[in-house]
């Protein structure tokens, strides 16, 4: 087409569409006198990630740029290659040693594109490719953005585990990622990968002095790969932090790394702070009863589950309610206690959890050697327990029930001789909408697919079924605001509708019918994401309608991006999120239609049960 606009929106589509069909109209745009349209056609073929698009992209490359007037398409070349190429090209990516300091935006696309090739299969990681991100991240002089996707790689990519020599050189960069703190954020998770003696050692000192929640809350967590018994003084003294990320971190240290010798201290620590967040105390004393049993520790163990059960009946916030479940899980026998409470609460969260709860118990390593004797009782009262579930249709606790029907259930509740059972869970999919109760339906497929031996079926697609509302556009400007008002400040929002008219559409559309007044953030994931949206709270629910992912040339490069929730391409709905930092790993997977433009202190205290009192819109 002549115009230049509809070439360039056309090849930019395809970064959402994901066509192989459209590689052959996209290729020539390759070579296209605009380089706006280059560009846009290089990262839809990385987008669409067929090795077909391989070759071409690499010929596109324009390496005599000695101006440096085509580092934008180059980048994007390099990004692209990552998403499609193979190893070959990974050697060569990460062989290259010429660009310079300056070189900002090749350095940035030589750093995506070997994370691409490590996020996009893991079976495709080289040495040199990881020893090129360790030299990034410890040289200060690499541009800060590059050294983040590097320290991303060096985090999030399995099967890379840094040595000692690279952990002393990660350790540099640490250091001198003094105004950097997302970035010693990563560095924290990659030297906690690494579990060797250096990586330890500037753990555990700078852990002492870190002023960043989002760091502190990382190092915690890398402390977890290391000795208890050595970690364990560092990250009791965070149980103390005045911030509640870092507290809740702490407590869910010992959770997940607690030891059976420090069982009644932590049920101590939890009953001696009552003036601590509920969340931690329940955390603690989830850690107690995972590690305590009734031989040996009696008296605490009783204590403790009446304690969590005291929390549970008291508590109006449904999630500290959610918390107490799961806390009480760890001590297999509360399963009918769970089941009472859990299923009668008026809250999906609650109901949510309980049934998670339940699994949780089912799929213990021990469950025979725990339950002893009675073990076959239990299992037939917990097999009919996720009849129940299914019968009574509710999605969130069919959602979550899902998992007991699988080989990773030691129970086998195939093995379970019930001639109505399938019946029943064919009924149950009957009641669940598309595209509503999407997440449902998949699990609900999978689950009669193997009562009836037979592998998992394909993922449904979801037919194309809301328009974008063009009129509603019309009125939206670079002016419009969006302000999300909580009891903890105001968070202000710009959209987008350049990369993402679907989603700002549908936003402005919720916001204006007052939808999402009085929403929860049911989702907070510490230097992740706050999210809300969800109609039932629980994180599962949606409207009867679906968005269609919408990716533009826009990264997770900063802290307060607004993203669309979704559970794969083209599910999104009514549930959003603001991301606390830069997170790369969802590039190209999930839509960003705005930014947070003020309050960015607001979203960083907002905490799971926290509410939107009122959204509005200015335009």
């Amino acid at each position: 087409d002549r115009d230049v606009t509809l070439r360039y929106l056309a090849a930019l589509s395809f970064a959402s569409v994901k066509d192989t069909n459209a590689i052959s109209a996209l290729v020539p745009l390759l070579q296209d006198p605009v380089e706006d349209i280059r560009i846009a056609a290089a990262f839809s073929l990385g987008q669409i990630g067929s090795p077909k698009s391989e070759q071409h992209l690499i010929d596109a490359f324009i390496a005599e740029d000695s101006l440096s007037q085509h580092q934008r398409f180059n980048a994007t070349i390099l990004e692209a290659v990552g998403k499609c190429g193979t190893r070959k090209s990974l050697k060569n990516i990460a062989a290259i040693s010429t660009y310079q300091t300056a070189d900002t935006l090749l350095l940035l696309g030589q750093c995506r594109a070997i994370l691409h090739f490590a996020v996009r299969d893991s079976s495709v990681i080289e040495p040199a490719a990881t020893q090129c991100m360790v030299d990034y991240v410890g040289d200060e002089k690499i541009p800060t953005p590059a050294r983040l996707v590097a320290a991303y790689y060096l985090a999030r990519a399995k099967g890379v585990k840094p040595d000692s020599a690279q952990s002393v050189t990660l350790g540099l960069g640490f250091v001198r990622a003094t105004n950097a703190p997302e970035l010693r954020a990563q560095i924290a998770q990659a030297l906690g990968k690494s579990g060797s003696t250096p990586a330890f050692g500037m753990i555990s000192k700078v852990i002492k002095t870190e002023q960043d929640w989002r760091v502190k809350c990382e190092l915690i967590k890398a402390l977890g790969t290391f000795s208890y018994d050595t970690s364990r003084v560092l990250v009791a003294e965070k149980l103390y932090d005045p911030n509640p990320h870092v507290t809740n971190a702490a407590a869910a240290f010992f959770v997940q790394n607690g030891k059976p010798q420090d069982g009644e201290w932590y049920w101590r620590m939890a009953r001696d702070n009552a003036g601590w967040p509920v969340p931690v105390q329940i955390s603690l004393y989830r850690a107690a009863n995972k590690n305590l049993s009734f031989r040996g520790d009696s008296t605490a163990k009783a204590d403790l589950n009446w304690r969590l059960k005291q929390i549970f009946q008291q508590s109006k916030n449904p999630y500290e309610r959610a918390a107490c479940l799961h806390a009480l899980a760890e001590h297999g026998w509360n399963y009918s206690w769970i089941h009472q409470y859990g299923f009668n609460d008026a809250s999906p969260a609650v109901k949510m959890a309980a049934t998670e709860a339940l699994v949780n118990i089912m799929k213990r390593p021990d469950f025979w050697a725990h339950f002893g004797e009675g073990g076959k009782g239990v299992r037939r009262t917990l097999y009919n327990y996720t009849r129940e579930i299914v019968a009574g249709g509710d999605p969130g606790m069919m959602l979550s029930v899902a998992p007991a029907f699988s080989k990773d259930n030691p129970l086998n509740f195939r093995d379970i001789r019930d001639s109505t059972r399938l019946i029943d869970f064919r009924e149950a999919m009957g009641k669940l909408k598309m595209p509503r109760d999407f997440e449902a339906i998949v699990e609900m497929q999978k689950v009669v697919a193997y009562l009836e031996g037979q592998p998992a079926p394909a993922m449904p697609k979801i037919p194309y079924n809301h328009g974008i509302d063009w009129g509603r556009m019309q009125v939206v400007g670079p002016a419009t605001e969006v302000t999300i008002q909580t009891a903890k400040g105001n968070i202000v929002l710009e959209l987008w509708p350049q990369w993402a008219p679907g989603s700002v559409a549908n936003f402005i559309e919720l916001a204006s019918t007052n939808f999402y007044n009085g929403k929860p953030f049911h989702r907070v994931v510490s230097n992740h994401v706050i999210q809300s949206g969800c109609p039932r709270g629980d994180g599962s629910g949606s409207l009867d309608y679906s968005l269609r992912t919408e990716i533009g040339l826009v990264w997770y490069d900063q802290p307060g991006l607004l993203g669309m929730a979704s559970s794969g391409f083209d599910t999104e709905g009514t549930q959003f999120f603001i991301t606390h930092g830069a997170r790369v790993h969802l590039d190209g997977k999930y839509t960003i239609f705005g930014r947070v433009k003020s309050g960015l202190d607001v979203v960083d205290q907002i905490q799971q049960g926290d509410v939107m009192d009122k959204v509005t819109v200015k335009y």
